[in-house]
């Protein structure tokens, strides 16, 4: 099922970004579909006892399947309360998604400048 970009977004690889940051409205669907409930500080939780069984976030680039488990886009506070690494762009201009360490320390990434690609 298709939660975010049904026809297609741009994205970043930012090695000094920790998070996974897209604009508003996705970030809340996936957010909506882990049932993910806001605190009063703006951060998005989780139950701990369901990051078992939350899907994976999937990212296709160039037709490749990248998932992305919950155990990597969810952590465990120090007070066993689990928050979201998900963060909302709202800048309001046109950002393309930035796809930080939450993604790179899963999938070997190559920073080809020669060739402008990776």
């Amino acid at each position: 099922m298709v939660v975010a970009c049904p026809g297609g977004c741009q994205a970043i690889m930012d090695t000094g970004t920790s998070l996974l940051i897209g604009p508003p409205d996705p970030i809340l669907n996936i957010l909506k579909s882990i049932n993910a409930q806001t605190t009063s500080t703006g951060e998005y939780i989780v139950s701990c006892d369901d990051v078992q069984s939350l899907p994976d976030i999937v990212f296709t680039i160039n037709g490749v399947a990248y998932p992305v488990p919950a155990s990597a886009y969810i952590r465990r506070g120090q007070t066993d309360i689990c928050y979201s690494n998900l963060y909302i762009d709202t800048s309001g201009s046109f950002r393309p998604w930035v796809l930080g360490d939450v993604f790179l320390r899963l999938y070997f990434t190559v920073f080809d400048r020669a060739n402008n690609r990776i």
